[in-house]
């Protein structure tokens, strides 16, 4: 079995789950994580949650890399450390500071200053690099990762009091960018039986529905591309219908992740193969066709995957519930 977790992190923010008393830190509502000290607090008090819980693999969004707002910490390497795991990757949407000129990376891990256009001057300046993105946290290895841009889809107006003919009546939001971070991670076979590893991707999609549902369309069919099994993990800000409306993949998990104080719907998915075509069980045709990465001899035998068990809960960060999935090979 292989248990998944998807969370959007809202870049480490103590959340409604930051004072239920499960941390043995205590509680942090409130807690100020512009200090370094208490934002590594935080995320050893999420690093206990997640470790309750026992995942294989974790699906993280809006995550912060040396952000000011979060104490210039690196989260996911900050989670992975705290978990004990040694493999996890960050793929930065844009590289810069949240209150600041953002742009788009030159290499989205932001692993040093060269990623960035603008590191060296951070670097003079005694800055290290700075992005917001989404990341992977796995127990096993990760063997080979990519990215995809997604886009941003369109600005938006919004008029904020005043006269209808006022300029000044009006505020102009840009999109921000997302994108599609896929890694493969290899497994035992014990894991999954039948399949060496999985293709698993993380992914945060526009709050627009329209632009979303474009996205979640790209984001699938370049996942669908490689090797199976295949699971989409993350926020796609699109409720179940939604999701099912763009007809791509098939849904597993279930309860509802927003908002984390009282969730009332699902916007947190997760997405694999379809299953079989017909009554009689047989199978469609192995997706991505040719896009199929060669020298995996099981990639289009691959097994589809069954949900037998999940859930949702809040933890001490975010306005998001998490949400996790345990998977097994259909029989």
């Amino acid at each position: 079995m292989l248990r998944v977790l998807t969370l959007n992190l809202q870049h480490g923010q103590p959340g409604a789950g930051a004072g239920d008393g499960t941390a043995v830190s205590g509680s942090l509502a409130g807690a100020d994580i512009h200090d370094p000290a208490t934002a590594r607090a935080v995320l050893a008090a999420l690093a206990e949650q997640i470790a309750e819980l026992d995942p294989d693999v974790v699906a993280l969004q809006e995550v912060d890399l040396g952000q000011t707002r979060s104490g210039r910490v690196d989260q996911a390497g900050m989670l992975a450390q705290l978990l004990g795991w040694r493999h996890h990757r960050f793929a930065a949407a844009w590289a810069g500071p949240v209150a600041g000129l953002r742009r788009r990376p030159r290499r989205a891990a932001l692993a040093g200053s060269g990623d960035d256009v603008l590191g060296p001057a951070r670097a003079l300046l005694g800055l290290g690099p700075a992005g917001f993105g989404n990341a992977l946290l796995s127990r096993y290895p990760i063997t080979s990762h990519r990215l995809m841009r997604l886009g941003r889809g369109p600005a938006s107006v919004v008029r904020r009091g005043g006269s209808a003919v006022d300029p000044r009546s009006y505020r102009v939001f840009t999109a921000t960018a997302r994108n599609l971070l896929v890694a493969r991670i290899g497994l035992p076979e014990t894991v999954l039986p039948g399949a060496t590893g999985i293709s698993l991707g993380a992914t945060h999609l526009a709050t627009r529905a329209d632009t979303a549902a474009r996205q979640l369309a790209a984001a699938w069919d370049a996942l669908a591309a490689l090797p199976g099994p295949r699971l989409l993990a993350g926020d796609f800000n699109l409720p179940t219908e939604q999701v099912s409306a763009v007809g791509v993949g098939r849904l597993l998990g279930e309860g509802p992740t927003f908002p984390a104080a009282s969730p009332v719907r699902r916007i947190d998915h997760f997405l694999t193969d379809s299953g079989p075509a017909d009554a009689d069980g047989a199978l469609p045709p192995p997706a991505g066709g040719e896009g199929v990465t060669t020298g995996d001899a099981d990639a289009r035998r691959a097994p589809l995957l069954r949900a037998v068990g999940g859930g949702t809960r809040s933890f001490v960060v975010s306005d998001h519930a998490g949400t996790w999935v345990d998977l097994e090979p259909t029989d």
